[in-house]
């Protein structure tokens, strides 16, 4: 009996030490899926500020920002949602304002950038502009940046986003 006792301490502390580790286990990856997600919030304000740049050289070089070619609703997406691509990525890389094109991390239906060129007079606007949105991060955000006209706001339209409005 005297054994039994001693092996029952030696027993519960391996059972402590592995519910112990597993709890870390569980802690760390809980933690790297929010790391993982701050990470990608990053890299979408990266892309957005060099796109930002690159349209504006483009522009610089044009006289004029690029059109959208329309892929979905007007809007040019790094997703190939109609099998076309984005037009704006495209014309500002052939353009050699940008080495690559950029996309999303995660790139799909619900993350995505998107962007769209309007006429002066549209939304109540008297110029023409652009808007450029990453259209959802993935932690919450408290900076939704900024775009609006007289007539409609595209910071509510991607609530939990980044809206660029560059006038021409």
């Amino acid at each position: 009996m005297l054994e039994i006792s001693n092996v029952a301490p030696h027993r519960m502390q391996k059972l402590v030490a592995m519910v112990f580790a597993g709890c870390l286990v569980v802690l760390f990856f809980s933690g790297f899926s929010t790391i993982k997600a701050k990470i990608s919030d990053i890299k979408r304000r990266a892309d957005i500020n060099v796109l930002v740049k690159a349209l504006d050289l483009y522009h610089d070089k044009y006289g004029a920002y690029p059109d959208s070619i329309n892929d979905w609703q007007g809007w040019d997406l790094s997703i190939a949602y109609n099998g076309g691509g984005s037009g704006f990525l495209n014309m500002v890389k052939a353009a050699g304002l940008i080495d690559r094109l950029a996309a999303d991390p995660i790139n799909n239906a619900s993350y995505h950038y998107r962007y769209q060129k309007y006429s002066a007079g549209e939304y109540g606007c008297k110029n023409s502009f652009y808007i450029l949105q990453a259209v959802s991060f993935e932690l919450p955000n408290n900076d939704n940046g900024k775009g609006q006209c007289p007539e409609f706001n595209w910071v509510e339209s991607s609530p939990n986003g980044y809206t660029v409005q560059v006038f021409d």
